[in-house]
């Protein structure tokens, strides 16, 4: 059966398919959401639990593991890590990808209501949680800044109007604010006052909670009328709260404003945040999993103007980052890529055929399969992604391969004097088996990649599945519309042709024939690319994933542990204004606080890449002038897309010890620090451990203690009540709420001799208020600034990033080395986390998916051909093509990388149709005509020298855009494009030769094999005979 005879016989209703799908897909791709990569949901949830005035230490015994003992017990759970620091603890929960993010997130408030009980008393509010996708990175960042109002109400504005509003919006997912802290009463008690009166701070406290009340009073009925009850029992003013009577002493009341200072303040003095240098707050804005980011940051901005009208005139609003810049240009970037690829194609064909109408109906093939693609990737709930767009662009060459193979055939069969109706019919019966042996053979190729495991398989399963439907398209495409066009062909025109041809039809002829009698010379070179082949991989440097230039560094400073909070901000701003005065930079934001003093976060916005050079030079150019602003570190991260896990690092790669003895584990992560800041392949190496932090021990006197009726727990109470910020009562706004926080003031937390005006209650009638400094002297020492758990057990995180030029295998291979050399305690368990756990399997899993592509291949063709040998004879063509996309790579000097790996499988799959175009005629010829195996392939590669030569550069000058690309995204889609330039240019060389000689001399082995066996089996007949 012709599948092409009933679309050859009715072209009207044929072109109206063609046409319909056309449009299908014209409307699939309006509907794509647009993104940068693939949606991959990697079950992540955050928790969350403050402690104000908790010291790591404490935070990390007595608020942290209880909840890591209990969320240690949810199934599934695949990582777990807590970043413990002064005041509070967030725990990463990671869990196997088949988990469900909602299953997961209530099977984590269990766990949360059962640790309840053991965590500490009194927290402002319990743990909380919010799932959190590695990958999803926010949308657009927004910045509000203020010339008049305090960063207490630009914050409540942000987080009461702005976030709210932003919340609602259609595809927005969570919105977060930072940057300040929400509005608080703070009451300054003066010890010195507090020491006159004979007041203790847990009088001041108890006096405070008090005081302000928001509870139910009821109603009352009269007559035919309810009345509700109500009571000025809420206190808002700062002022108000200053009449507040603490005690009595005789008939005169002590007011609080008598022994504090009382003032309208925010909740935490030790945040601060700023946009370009102004005090501000910053949102970010995530979509939903499924949103389409750029109608989601539409949205966003079009709601700004309204959201404008609620704010005061004094508030301006500024965009930070929006991602869809670079998401659009990248969309751009790859339809010029098409478009240039879709016009070399055009030439390709039309210096090969010399015939326009039969140039035009390759490309009039490309949109329709291209539209059944996208249509696909619609039903399969894809996104156009720089994945997704590097499928369509490689697909681009595998459509019109198909469409040339058919092509060539009409045209050749018209020479020779056929109609183009008998033509057409006859080139899609010859090549339709071909055509779905290429077909089945390269989405066998892709099998591996579709198998790939963990989150990265699931990110290239849409490029892998984008372009099997591709190859589906494409081959269905050929074998109808194709035909069908074919079908209307004029009849070529008479005239010679060209003698230039026909000369090096000669010489082609005369040198295979050569090469069939003297087979040895090009086996051997076949071997030696093989052995190539082995060579450069094992040369080329490894490595994971390219760098992208997203136009988006995060920054992390990080000074001395001791350092002050006045001191640290003086520093972040130094920096913040040494990086604005690089003309790469378009905006940035900065942050200090909320945990330890002593690191910030700056979030730099980029200039577009035309305005600017490539994310690494930029780096460069910032290291150099930070360089002279002592007592601070700076640690560069390019944001990253692609985003597999890992938590709580300065820089983007992470080594782990974890062992259960604190101290053996700081001796080994400090010697290991120690060596990794000799090795030249890394660069900003930050430890989670740090114990140079200064501690102002208090050592209590037990006995006098006890002698005066003065427990631990008052002590306790004393100490945070003055020095912790601590939350002890809450006001209730009409659309937010604020803490009441006490401390003592400002110059008494300051000084040595804090402690001798200090009261804390007693048991003694004769002494009911206690001096401090009688029940404890202070202790100088030395503590965690912030301490990590990994896996609910003691952990150090040495965080790092490689310097330029270095890739994340060779830093891999150098850290296990001095690993080995330092002898770590048996103990002392060791690993990578997040990107560098991926990195470390690259190597494996790159093999791996191109050995599972060659078996892969060969099983279906083996199935195909009903043979063990002829696909052998096709697979000969690997070894040119590795070799030669192995040593493009080489001499660009681009690394071995995932993406590389995976051109190789596409490598795989393309240069192989060549072998299958020989095979499949010889094989004819052999059958229908009796020739020797020799003389059908010598005959088989020169009828398909042509269509060879077509559909090889074809592939090639499609993956050209690809190889030197420089707009958004390119660093994902370059080593593709490198890699099939290369290896398709070398095995154009090599395949035309090796192939008939590979087939022939396996045919020889295998007759002469079939002679030995028949030989044997008429031994043992006369034998028998006998």
């Amino acid at each position: 059966m012709n599948l092409a005879a009933p679309f050859v016989a009715r072209p009207v209703g044929t072109a109206l398919v063609a046409l319909g799908l056309l449009l299908v897909g014209l409307v699939a791709l309006a509907r794509l959401p647009i993104a940068s990569l693939p949606n991959v949901e990697r079950p992540t949830i955050v928790v969350q639990a403050s402690l104000p005035g908790a010291s790591a230490d404490t935070v990390a015994t007595s608020l942290a593991q209880p909840l890591e003992d209990r969320l240690g017990l949810i199934a599934g759970l695949t990582e777990m890590s807590a970043n413990s620091t002064a005041g509070g603890t967030q725990i990463f929960l990671q869990f196997a990808l088949s988990k469900s993010i909602d299953v997961a997130a209530g099977d984590v408030q269990a766990a949360i209501n059962a640790a309840s009980p053991d965590l500490p008393q009194g927290l402002p509010k319990p743990p909380t949680y919010y799932k959190a996708n590695p990958s999803n990175i926010a949308a657009v960042v927004l910045a509000l800044t203020s010339d008049i109002l305090p960063p207490s109400e630009v914050y409540e504005l942000a987080d009461s109007v702005v976030s709210a509003k932003l919340a609602a919006l259609p595809g927005v997912a969570q919105v977060f604010v930072s940057g300040a802290e929400r509005r608080a009463v703070r009451v300054r008690v003066s010890p010195r006052l507090m020491a006159n009166m004979q007041l203790s701070l847990e009088q001041v406290r108890s006096a405070i909670r008090d005081a302000s009340r928001n509870l139910p009073k009821g109603a009352v009925t009269l007559a035919d009328q309810t009345w509700t009850l109500a009571a000025d029992d809420q206190l808002v003013r700062a002022e108000d709260w200053a009449e507040v009577i603490v005690a009595f002493r005789g008939d005169r009341p002590i007011r609080l404003g008598d022994v504090a200072e009382v003032a309208d303040s925010v909740a935490d003095t030790r945040t601060a945040g700023w946009f370009n240098g102004e005090r501000g707050v910053v949102i970010f804005v995530r979509k939903q999993p499924d949103a389409n980011v750029v109608e989601t940051v539409d949205a966003v901005k079009a709601a700004l103007p309204e959201i404008a009208r609620w704010l005061p005139p004094s508030l301006k609003v500024h965009t930070l980052y929006d991602r869809t810049v670079l998401i659009r240009e990248s969309v751009d970037e790859v339809a010029r890529t098409i478009a240039i690829a879709i016009g070399l194609v055009m030439v390709v064909v039309a210096l090969f055929l010399r015939r326009l109408t039969a140039t035009l109906v390759p490309v009039a093939s490309i949109p329709v399969a291209l539209a059944l693609t996208v249509a696909a990737m619609a039903l399969l709930g894809y996104s156009l992604d720089n994945l997704s767009l590097m499928a369509l662009t490689i697909a681009v060459g595998f459509v019109v391969d198909d469409a040339v193979i058919v092509v060539e055939a009409v045209v050749r069969l018209m020479e020779e004097g056929r109609s183009a109706t008998q033509a057409a019919l006859e080139a899609a019966r010859r090549m339709g088996a071909t055509i779905v042996a290429i077909s089945a053979a390269l989405a066998a190729a892709l099998v591996p990649v579709l198998l790939m495991p963990d989150v990265v398989g699931r990110y290239f399963r849409e490029f892998g599945l984008t372009l099997v439907a591709a190859i589906a398209a494409s081959a269905l495409v050929s074998l109808t519309l194709v035909p069908m066009l074919c079908a209307r062909l004029p009849r070529p025109g008479g005239g010679e042709r060209p003698a230039a041809p026909s000369r090096a039809a000669r010489a082609y002829r005369a040198s295979l024939a050569w090469c069939l009698r003297r087979p040895w010379p090009v086996l051997v070179v076949l071997g030696l690319s093989a052995a190539g082949s082995a060579g450069l991989y094992a040369a080329l440097p490894k490595g994971f994933m390219p760098t992208q230039d997203t136009g988006i560094l995060q920054v992390r400073t990080i000074t001395d542990a001791n350092v002050s909070f006045t001191a640290m901000e003086r520093l972040q701003r130094q920096v913040a204004r040494a990086i604005q005065q690089e003309p790469a930079v378009a905006a940035l934001s900065s942050y200090i606080g909320g945990g330890a003093v002593s690191v910030g976060q700056l979030y730099v916005g980029l200039k577009p890449l035309a305005e600017r050079p490539g994310v690494e030079e930029v780096v460069n150019r910032l290291r150099e002038r930070l360089a002279p602003i002592a007592g601070v570190r700076t640690v560069f991260t390019p944001q990253q897309d692609l985003s597999v896990g890992g938590s709580g690092g300065a820089a983007r790669y992470q080594y782990t010890l974890v062992g259960p003895d604190p101290d053996a584990l700081w001796t080994a992560s400090e010697a290991m620090r120690r060596r990794m800041r000799t090795m030249p392949e890394i660069t900003d190496i930050v430890s989670s451990a740090e114990r140079s932090g200064l501690e102002a021990g208090l050592v209590i006197d037990r006995q006098r203690a006890a002698q005066f009726g003065v427990t631990q727990r008052a002590i306790d109470n004393t100490l945070y009540d003055a020095f912790g910020q601590r939350p002890v009562g809450m006001i209730y706004l009409p659309s937010n709420y604020a803490w009441v926080v006490l401390e003592v003031e400002p110059a008494a937390q300051g000084s040595p001799s804090a402690l001798n005006g200090l009261y804390v209650p007693g048991a003694s009638p004769d002494r009911p208020q206690v001096p401090l400094s009688e029940v404890m002297r202070p202790k100088r020492g030395h503590a965690a600034m912030w301490l990590r758990h990994l896996d609910g057990m003691p952990g150090v995180t040495l965080s790092f990033n490689t310097r330029p030029g270095v890739v994340i295998g060779d830093a891999l291979a150098a850290i296990r080395a001095a690993e080995a050399a330092l002898h770590f305690p048996d103990e002392i368990r060791t690993g990578f986390r997040g990107e560098a756990a991926e990195a470390g399997k690259s190597a494996t899993r790159q093999l791996l998916l191109f050995l599972g592509a060659v078996a892969a291949i060969y099983v279906v063709l083996g199935v195909l051909y009903e043979s063990l040998i002829h696909p052998l004879t096709i697979l000969s063509t690997l070894p040119s093509a590795v070799v030669g996309g192995l040593l493009a790579l080489r001499l660009t000097g681009t690394p071995l990388t995932l993406v590389a790996s995976i051109a190789c499988v596409l490598l795989v799959g393309i240069v192989m149709k060549n072998a299958i175009l020989m095979v499949d005629v010889a094989l004819v010829l052999q059958r229908e005509q009796g020739m020797s195996p020799r003389d059908a392939i010598l005959d088989a590669a020169l009828s398909r020298a042509r269509p060879i030569l077509m559909t090889t550069l074809v592939a090639a000058l499609s993956a050209v855009p690809l190889a030197f690309g420089t707009g958004p995204g390119h660093e994902l889609r370059q080593p593709l494009g490198i890699t099939a330039v290369g290896g398709l240019l070398v095995s154009q060389l090599l395949t035309l030769y090796s192939t008939p000689v590979v087939f022939a001399v396996l045919a020889g082995l295998a007759r002469r094999r079939e002679g030995a066996g028949l030989g044997r089996i008429a031994g043992r007949s006369a034998a028998v005979g006998r």
